[in-house]
């Protein structure tokens, strides 16, 4: 009994430690880069993400000086998420705003930005200010969705710890008897 009782226990203490299971993926790098400044647009930009994120859901939108000039819908391949532009995209500012479906099922969002010299058009623009954004992830999705395996993890450990104490005491009725 008291095996069965320290091997409840070790197995309840194995359950409450945290893991990085339940985290949200990451934006990890961009290209271009945030707030940076290319000579000419790219074709594409790439978000890298810390793991794979599920096709379903995903949304790229790159908006330059004459707007959208996102070209067809976004392409996953690994943990990279590669969103065409338009060809006639001129020279100029850019902001790209992203909602990924990690591969935890949460959406990830944020939005990067970057300055381009020469469109794809082959339009020049005048350097200016470009925005710098920080990607970022809603802090209320990253709390609510560690909410339900914080509150499993508990409840599955008091109910072990419960289990485990009753054999025990079982356990020590059983000797005396």
């Amino acid at each position: 009994m008291r095996r069965l009782a320290s091997a409840l226990l070790a197995f309840g203490l194995l359950v409450a430690l945290p893991t990085t299971a339940f985290a949200h993926d990451v934006l990890e790098r961009t290209d271009p880069a945030d707030g940076t400044s290319v000579t000419k647009l790219p074709e594409s930009v790439v978000l890298t993400f810390s793991e794979a994120p599920l096709t379903i859901g995903a949304q790229v939108v790159v908006t330059g000086p004459k707007g959208a000039a996102s070209s067809g819908a976004p392409t996953i391949t690994g943990r990279d998420v590669t969103q065409a532009i338009a060809p006639d995209s001129p020279g100029g500012d850019y902001t790209v705003s992203y909602r990924i479906t990690s591969d935890d099922g949460h959406p990830v969002t944020g939005t990067f930005s970057f300055h381009a010299a020469i469109g794809l058009d082959g339009s020049t623009a005048a350097a200016g200010a470009t925005v710098h954004v920080k990607p970022v992830s809603s802090a209320d999705d990253g709390q609510s969705s560690l909410l339900v395996p914080i509150l499993l993890t508990i409840v599955g450990t008091v109910v072990l710890l419960g289990i485990g104490g009753f054999l025990v005491l079982r356990g020590r009725q059983a000797d005396r008897a």
